[in-house]
């Protein structure tokens, strides 16, 4: 057991923005929306100025006392200089859209615009950790497992350990992993564009068809990204990496994580860019892009003879390197195995569904006084058969790409995650649940080699989805104000087995299986009273 004394930041961070926009009626046919937007972010700020950045630039102080020098430190913020980045100023967003109505029913629309994204959003789990400002204090009950040595009526008899804070200064962390935010951070964009004919078929009836794009520049990569990784060049020494000689930091760090203050250490962490420590992940860095394209077509029903319903499809593809820090379908994906080379991270995202059906409906039922059928009914009749009404969603989709892993690492590179390579073809005729794709077409890389599997598989998903989510509702109206309204919900109302990805850590004995599946069949009743 132990106890941990653990800060909590009193965060402060302030967004701002300015915008200019206007319509102009350019001619009886074209209208223009003109307009641009600035924005502005401060960089995240503690009340007691506990925050720290990286230097990667700068000679750590360790240096003098091991004779040679090693980069990078934690800069404390300072009353003087509290945010933990230098924030950019240069946000202007400008944004043009038209409509134009050449002929009668038929409108074309179109436009452009950038928007500026938050940059690193505030919170000890997005890496802005209070570095030295938390200490866990051990509890040792036994040393053999047999004798006691504290009691838990004095569990600590020599006091809990005490946070250094940042007395450290630049020797803080050494010795141990540490966050590396960068100082200098640009902010995120998105670019996006669209350009769309929507066509009114009939007085009830509209179709859009409409192409939309977008562009993503220095996104954020995930929340943390190991910036200590190994020369890709120092890979060909294999096996010498692991071989133990002497360690120059011996004597200079007495307390590590990783083994720093041994006699000896292994060559491969002497060879990674910051030595002095055990890893340095940079926290949410800048650098990633994104491309998404997409085809949109709508069939809209407007309200009439007791009908509405509204049918989309959509036909996309979104590529990126990273999943960013809220990544979530497919997190071993997400990792990267070489940060010297983002060009090969650079594929489907792990969230493309590159078909997509939606349906939406509601159908009134024609019986009852008033509708077609019966309605001429008498109250009785009409309280039983009439004010039914029928409404849904029914949607079809694309299973997302799988991303394939190797469940052991032989890589070696301090940080990177290991992709197995591709010695066949991995799609299978017909796949069932115990083999979703052809296992066999996977192999272990070499040891400190990089597997040939990319990022995400393009030719391989996760299977589609079919639902049918059903409801039926009954209406009882008392004069002019007041009805009572019944609700029966089916979701996934025809209990259509929707099954999950399957495993994809090569190496695990599950490997291929697929062993969940989306929520069955649920349903729900409900009765509510309007006065």
């Amino acid at each position: 057991g132990s106890i941990t004394d653990s800060a909590r930041a009193a965060f402060e961070k302030n967004f701002e923005g300015w915008y200019f926009q206007d319509d102009w009626k350019a001619t009886r046919k074209l209208t223009l929306n003109l307009g641009v937007r600035y924005d502005f972010q401060t960089a995240p700020t503690d009340r007691f100025n506990r925050l720290s950045w990286f230097d990667y630039g700068a000679t750590n102080p360790i240096s003098s006392q091991i004779g040679m020098n090693v980069p990078g430190h934690l800069v404390y913020t300072t009353a003087d200089n509290r945010g933990v980045y230098k924030p950019q100023y240069t946000n202007v967003a400008p944004r043009v859209g038209f409509a134009y109505s050449p002929v009668s029913k038929l409108v074309m629309r179109g436009g452009f615009g950038m928007f500026y994204i938050p940059a690193m959003e505030f919170g000890d789990y997005q890496g802005l950790t209070l570095n030295g400002f938390s200490q866990t204090t051990p509890y040792v009950g036994t040393v053999n497992g047999i004798t006691p040595v504290n009691l838990l009526s004095n569990p600590f008899p020599t006091g809990l350990l005490l946070p250094p804070g940042n007395s450290q200064g630049a020797l803080t962390n050494v010795g141990f992993s540490t966050p590396g935010i960068e100082r200098y951070r640009p902010t995120p964009y998105v670019e996006q564009w669209m350009f769309g004919i929507q066509y009114a078929v009939s007085p009830n009836n509209m179709l859009d068809v409409t192409y939309a794009g977008n562009h993503g520049v220095k996104l954020p990569l995930t929340a943390q990204t190991p910036f200590s990784m190994l020369p890709t060049a120092d890979l060909a020494l294999g096996n010498a990496l692991l071989q133990q000689v002497s360690n120059p930091f011996f004597g200079a760090i007495t307390n590590s994580g990783c083994g720093l203050d041994n006699p000896t250490v292994e060559q491969g962490q002497l060879l990674t860019p910051y030595p002095e420590y055990c890893g340095v992940n940079n926290v949410q860095i800048p650098g990633g892009r994104s491309s998404y394209n997409a085809l949109q077509v709508n069939f809209t029903h407007r309200w009439s003879s007791g009908m509405q319903f509204l049918l989309s499809y959509t036909n996309s593809k979104y590529l990126d390197d990273s999943s960013g820090p809220e990544g979530w379908t497919s997190g071993s994906s997400a990792n990267y195995e070489n940060i010297y080379n983002m060009r090969n991270e650079y594929s489907l995202d792990i969230d493309d569904i590159p078909q997509s059906f939606v349906a939406s409906y509601i159908y009134q039922l024609p019986f009852g006084k008033g509708q077609h059928f019966g309605a001429n009914s008498s109250k009785v009749v009409n309280a039983i058969a009439g004010g039914w009404q029928i409404s849904g969603i029914t949607t079809v989709k694309s299973g997302f790409p799988l991303g394939i892993t190797a469940a052991s690492n032989n890589l070696n590179n301090s940080g990177g995650a290991q992709r197995p390579n591709l010695v066949g073809n991995p799609t299978l005729s017909n796949p069932s649940i115990n083999e979703w794709f052809n296992t066999a077409a996977f192999a272990q890389p070499a040891p400190f080699t990089f597997g040939t599997v990319p990022r995400t598989m393009p030719s391989l998903r996760a299977p589609r989805l079919y639902n049918w989510d059903i409801a039926g509702e009954k209406y009882w109206y008392f004069g002019e104000k007041a009805h009572l309204e019944f609700r029966a919900e089916f979701f996934n109302a025809f209990n259509q087995v929707n099954l999950y990805a399957p495993d994809t850590s090569f190496g695990s004995p599950e490997f291929g299986t697929i062993t969940d599946a989306n929520p069955a069949r649920d349903i729900q009743f409900a009765l509510k009273l309007f006065w």
